[in-house]
């Protein structure tokens, strides 16, 4: 379907946004995401929502130029994080780029056109450290770069395709890194290896981050959408307050120390506290009751795993004996 899509979009003057929201239609009828009830809404003209159960997926859709972001697509981003963190029913965000790139960065003609400091503007909401209080995932495929890099280092969490490519390649063109991604990458990765990314503006691909730790799955090509729903699925299922309590915790002993934003989680992990005994006195209640002992990760909800969730979890050792082995 995607690529009927491709084959269309230009080579006909056609509206084919109909046509998308059919494929996301049907797509939602696959194997592996059937369970989940999906909702595709608020197509806008540059980026689409979907919602799968308590997950969100924020689609960026500016195909033509790798998804780069205008003043446009960052006000339409912007509604769409500040909905997502105010409806109580969303609990994780997952960030995607459309027909095979996550984001390049800043749209270079619109710089041109309007100036750099216009577009920081428009992009002050991804200033925000963390970027949101609940869980955020970046599904990077293709090119994620500049300021899309910056995006990618926003989130929480990443899962990395091994042919993506990342990288600060603002550098070329003196773009500096505007959206905080000097801070994040450093904290991240460590000030040496953040230097050579910084310094050398040297594209890395998806193997290469994640070797150095910048991703917490590397993952095949044209997979990283549906591997992000399924981390977003295995995370969903905990209890939330004390999750985004340790979540708020980490990112201020790095990002935030001793600043008005560390002050602002402080008081956001205070008034989460009394939600979170409450969380915990359940969960002892489900521990005594045989759920969850011995480690287990597997049926803490109601909601039953498929197979597909528990494929990497589940592991066959085959022990082969040799026949001098048998001898005493």
């Amino acid at each position: 379907m995607r690529l009927l899509i491709k084959q269309l979009k230009p080579n006909a003057n056609l509206n084919i946004q109909p046509i998308i929201s059919l494929v996301r239609k049907f797509s939602s009828k696959d194997a592996q995401n059937k369970e989940l009830k999906t909702t595709a809404e608020e197509v806008r003209k540059n980026i689409t929502i979907e919602k799968y159960s308590g997950i969100t997926t924020l689609n960026i859709d500016r195909q033509t130029t790798r998804n780069s972001l205008d003043v446009e697509t960052l006000k339409e981003m912007t509604e769409a994080i500040n909905a997502f963190d105010k409806d109580p029913e969303a609990k994780v965000l997952v960030f995607n780029g459309e027909g095979g790139s996550f984001c390049s960065g800043f749209d270079l003609d619109e710089i041109g056109s309007k100036g750099y400091s216009v577009l920081t503007d428009a992009a002050v909401r991804l200033l925000r450290r963390p970027l949101c209080d609940k869980p955020t995932i970046a599904a990077v495929q293709g090119y994620a770069v500049a300021e899309g890099f910056e995006l990618a280092l926003a989130c929480d969490l990443r899962i990395i395709e091994e042919t993506a490519i990342l990288g600060c390649l603002g550098r070329r063109f003196g773009a500096p890194q505007g959206l905080y991604g000097g801070r994040r990458l450093t904290s991240l990765i460590g000030l040496s290896r953040a230097l050579d990314l910084l310094m050398t503006g040297r594209p890395i691909s998806g193997s290469d981050a994640c070797t150095m730790g910048l991703g917490c799955k590397l993952t095949a090509t044209g997979t990283a959408l549906g591997e992000s729903i399924k981390l977003a699925k295995s995370i969903i299922k905990f209890p939330q307050n004390a999750l985004i309590m340790d979540k708020l915790a980490a990112i201020n002993s790095q990002l935030n120390p001793n600043s008005e934003e560390s002050m602002r989680d402080e008081a956001i992990m205070s008034s989460l506290l009394g939600s979170a005994i409450e969380d915990l006195n359940k969960g002892v209640q489900k521990f005594q009751g045989g759920i969850g002992k011995h480690g287990k990760f597997y049926k803490l909800t109601d909601m039953p795993l498929k197979d597909w969730e528990l494929e990497e979890t589940l592991e066959e050792i085959e022990v082969v004996v040799k026949e001098e082995d048998k001898k005493p």
